[in-house]
């Protein structure tokens, strides 16, 4: 199977599929990371103009590999996975992201990296736009008090007291604001996915448990329901 996970920024999305592809045995495609890749990769070059930034890209070759148990992503041959996960890449990446020439090149990339199945696909569309007929969909969530606890504890310690609560909330909205608008591959919930909100979640860990509940309890589920039902009947 393919099982998509999309949600907005800093909700956890990486940890809990990096768990969840665990649980399952699956391996891990984090699109995002793909998109802060080409925010690095801008960002290194200095470009500016959409039109450098297309044509900068149209060569550049991505691909994650097993590293000691862990899934590295290597552009150009180099691995970036340390180095895109600075939240001023992750800014960066957002507004690459609504590059439709961006996002075209990394589609084709993504399906041709999953097209055998069996992979955990992670992002802002892969249930919508990458991966509309993936067999699990879900969509996750959490309230901006904890994405801005999320967003803190991210930063390196000599950065933690240079942004206020507040600084870091319109970070947050800007970004999410920019993903739902842009015309191409929109965030937005798949009419299909399962909506977890994951504010309360104390990890990763514990929404893999929760999505992998999902999946392996599916008739066990539908039966509880039944079962309460029927006595509500009575």
């Amino acid at each position: 199977m393919i099982i998509t996970i999309d949600g907005s920024s800093w909700t956890g999305k990486s940890s809990s599929a990096q768990a969840l592809a665990k649980l399952l045995g699956y391996q891990y495609l984090n699109t995002g990371a793909m998109f802060r890749a080409i925010g690095y990769f801008v960002k290194q070059k200095g470009l500016v103009e959409e039109k450098d930034i297309v044509n900068a890209i149209k060569n550049v070759t991505m691909e994650f590999k097993p590293v000691q148990g862990q899934s590295r992503l290597f552009l150009d041959g180099e691995d970036v996975s340390e180095k895109i996960t600075a939240n001023e890449v992750v800014s960066l990446a957002s507004k690459v992201a609504a590059i439709p020439a961006v996002r075209e090149k990394l589609l084709q990339l993504q399906r041709a990296i999953a097209s055998q199945g069996g992979f955990i696909v992670e992002g802002r569309d892969t249930g919508t736009a990458v991966f509309p007929d993936a067999e699990w969909k879900f969509f996750l969530d959490a309230s901006m008090d904890t994405k801005v606890k999320r967003y803190f504890k991210m930063l390196p310690a000599d950065e933690k007291g240079k942004k206020s609560p507040e600084e870091v909330r319109k970070i947050i909205e800007d970004i999410d604001t920019r993903d739902r608008s842009r015309t191409v591959g929109p965030l937005v919930r798949p009419k299909d996915s399962i909506l977890y909100d994951n504010s309360e979640s104390p990890s990763g860990e514990q929404d893999a448990i929760v999505m992998w509940y999902y999946i392996t309890k599916k008739q066990e589920m539908i039966n509880n329901i039944s079962n309460i039902n029927n006595v509500n009947k009575i």
